[in-house]
């Protein structure tokens, strides 16, 4: 556990990325493989669709931007929101990307996307070429270790409710390193948001 810790707060953002990126690799692995061993097929299509933003698919020509502007606002600004604090040493920033690499391998796992084909998906590395999914979920891990080392508050001891700030807004600092990361997350993020836009353009064709 303290290897791993030092990993997610280390010095070097890629190290921070790479361990974080190995972290939601086993999760999503995990809920992939357990829902499809045990989860009937369709099981949250109601769920995932009812977080689909009313008129998405009508946007036709807009469809990317607003893809992007979806992800950018919902996605990057709340790892943004909960990179503020920490529980110990470990942003709360992480946490966002994790959770949606499990959701996204219970998605896989069960078949429970808006727009599919029939049949379940036996776990398959080489999804992470094909689907959009494991992009975007890169796209936020990039975001988040970039951002790991920037919490404002978090509690002095584990078992403690309550926050303590112990960095001042003026004292955040971004290196060239986490500030090109964020960068090319953004630049991830608009590319899986056109190729997702021109799928959905065309199956709904």
């Amino acid at each position: 556990m303290g290897k791993l810790q030092r990993a997610l707060t280390h010095r070097s953002p890629l190290r921070r990325a790479l361990t974080s990126s190995g972290i939601a690799l086993l999760l999503w692995l995990g809920a992939w493989t357990i829902s499809y061993l045990t989860i009937g097929e369709g099981a949250l299509r109601e769920a995932m669709a009812s977080r689909v933003p009313g008129g998405l698919f009508e946007a036709n020509s807009s469809l990317a931007l607003t893809i992007f502007q979806w992800n950018l606002v919902f996605g990057v600004g709340a790892i943004v929101a909960s990179s503020l604090v920490a529980i110990g040493p470990i942003s709360l920033g992480y946490f966002a990307p994790w959770w949606w690499a499990l959701g996204y391998g219970v998605a896989l796992g069960t078949n429970s996307f808006v727009l599919t084909v029939p049949g379940k998906l036996a776990p398959n590395l080489g999804i992470l070429w094909q689907h959009i999914g494991a992009r975007e979920i890169l796209a936020y891990i990039l975001v988040s270790a970039a951002l790991a080392n920037i919490h404002r508050f978090r509690p002095l001891r584990w078992r403690d409710m309550k926050l303590h700030r112990v960095r001042m807004v003026s004292d955040i600092r971004l290196g060239v390193t986490e500030i090109a990361l964020v960068g090319g997350a953004l630049v991830l993020l608009f590319w899986t948001a056109n190729v997702e836009a021109a799928g959905v353009i065309a199956f709904l064709k």
